[in-house]
């Protein structure tokens, strides 16, 4: 979590791998951030990328970092990484970890009750850009997000992340579950 050059924001900004984060790399340059919820860490590389670009508030002294995901438990095919290897990793990233295992609905649910709201979401896969209150854990935004939470997904695990609205006057918050 360090100051970037001109030259690495103009790097990052156009020719940033993997470049189906790009979208997620000029956020990061350009708006400071003091809280993630990232849903599907996987092998952990994206939140290496964080630590590198993420840029803090005045007098914010850590980014709180919330990680979802099967962690060993994941049959996808991919890599991931252990719990405790996640662990570890955003513990040498100096972030202020939270991570939960289990499917995104029942993860975001448990971290929806205990956590403040994000100011980044990260969903890899499962994400209609044009309806995302419809996913398995849409139910949850209200708790998870504020009017000024920024929600990057894609509809398939590693693909382009999109920067997506969520509106959240769709919910009464009175009613969250």
């Amino acid at each position: 979590m360090n100051q970037l050059s001109w030259y690495q924001k103009f790097y990052w900004s156009r020719w940033g791998k993997p470049t189906q984060e790009l979208e997620l790399f000029k956020y990061l340059i350009s708006t400071p951030i003091s809280s993630v919820l990232e849903i599907g860490v996987g092998d952990g590389s994206r939140m290496r990328r964080l630590a590198r670009l993420v840029r803090l508030p005045a007098g914010c002294p850590a980014l709180r970092y919330v990680g979802v995901d099967l962690f060993e438990a994941a049959n996808d095919g991919k890599r991931h990484m252990s719990l405790k290897q996640a662990h570890q990793v955003a513990t040498q990233l100096g972030f202020k970890a939270t991570l939960v295992p289990g499917d995104a609905r029942s993860g975001v649910g448990r971290v929806a009750n205990k956590m403040a709201p994000s100011d980044l979401i990260i969903c890899d896969g499962g994400i209609d850009s044009t309806e995302p209150h419809s996913v398995s854990w849409g139910v949850w935004l209200p708790r998870i997000a504020h009017d000024r939470t920024v929600l990057l997904g894609c509809s398939e695990a590693g693909g382009r992340l999109e920067v997506t609205r969520i509106d959240l006057t769709r919910f009464d918050h009175r009613s969250a579950a």
